[in-house]
């Protein structure tokens, strides 16, 4: 009988005592680094591999392993993983697509009242002792605004409808029209016609090559002045440059991004190696902003996010040993 082993990447402390209790009839080991800082031998001839959206799976790197059959993300999105590299050799890739797309949505709409009641601008100037109220800080409501959601999967659609009972009026704009948000009232259109008569802009699609920069300079100058840009979907979904040189002149009243690109350098602390990049700097430089507000890729981030990922991972692994296939988190290669 084949003993499994598997290795695990990215791993807290949270983490791994879940996994050792709850794998304990395979040979795991665990990691706390990302896969580039770990020695590969001492890992090659695990048979599945689980890691996060940080660690870089490229063709290099998985032709070290001699026996792997499965790689686990323990993310929704799977952009970080050479999916031709496994089709051509027979690896199987699983993702966690549903572990709690409502965490997102809600972060998502967290971001969006930030900006609409402009918190930012407020708390700097109480932080400064200026409690008086003034026109610079009014506020706009939503059951005034327009919101266009670009992506209407599982997160997407949370999105729509928390908008929706909020108040707004909600447009969205997807290959695949969702029935139950069109029952609501919600109006498919092209991303064009989205993005000319949104207030508020909130992306939710998948990474891959026909999104890179799907919100690029063109796109921008269609939006409103006064629009708002929420992307909770993938960094390089917005071109940074583009969205850097539309807000120093002023186009677009608000952006909130809880992923950018090269994302890696600041959330993972790269810059303290002397790593850096010229859209790195460009978030750091928006960042200060007050009508732009960052956050470290954390909108998935919540206790119940958190457990349901673990939950998912021990099933999706006792699953592919039991059957060979990693059934409903399986990744169409």
């Amino acid at each position: 009988m084949v003993k499994w082993k598997i290795a695990f990447t990215g791993v807290n402390d949270e983490d791994l005592e879940f996994y050792k209790d709850h794998l304990k009839e395979y040979e795991s080991k665990f990691f706390k680094k990302r896969i580039e800082e770990i020695d590969l031998k001492e890992i090659k001839e695990a048979h599945i591999l689980c890691v996060f959206v940080f660690d870089k799976l490229t063709g290099k790197v998985l032709s070290e392993f001699e026996n792997l059959r499965l790689i686990i993300t323990r993310s929704a999105g799977y952009d970080h993983i050479d999916l031709k590299f496994c089709k051509d050799r027979g690896i199987k890739v699983a993702h966690m697509p549903a572990y709690s797309p409502k965490s997102i949505a809600m972060h998502t709409i967290s971001l969006i009242l930030n900006l609409t009641r402009k918190i930012k601008k407020v708390q700097k100037r109480t932080l400064d002792l200026n409690y008086s109220q003034e026109p610079e800080i009014l506020a706009t409501d939503l059951d005034e605004l327009t919101a266009g959601i670009v992506g209407t999967g599982r997160i997407g659609s949370w999105t729509a409808k928390l908008l929706y009972h909020l108040g707004c009026k909600v447009i969205a704009h997807d290959i695949l029209e969702n029935e139950e948000l069109k029952s609501l009232g919600v109006e498919y259109k092209s991303l064009e016609e989205l993005l000319k008569v949104s207030d508020i802009v909130s992306l939710h699609v998948p990474y891959t090559p026909q999104t890179h920069h799907l919100i690029n300079e063109k796109r921008i100058s269609l939006m409103k002045d006064s629009a708002i840009l929420i992307n909770t979907s993938r960094g390089a979904v917005v071109d940074t440059d583009a969205l850097y040189r539309a807000l120093l002149n002023g186009k677009l009243s608000g952006v909130a991004l809880d992923v950018f690109e090269d994302e890696d350098i600041l959330i993972l602390n790269k810059y303290e190696k002397g790593i850096s990049s010229d859209k790195s700097l460009k978030i750091l430089k928006l960042n200060t902003f007050d009508n732009v507000i960052i956050t470290p890729h954390i909108a998935y981030y919540t206790k119940r996010a958190v457990n349901n990922i673990r939950k998912c991972v021990v099933e999706c692994i006792n699953m592919f040993v039991h059957t060979n296939s990693p059934g409903r988190f399986e990744v169409s290669l």
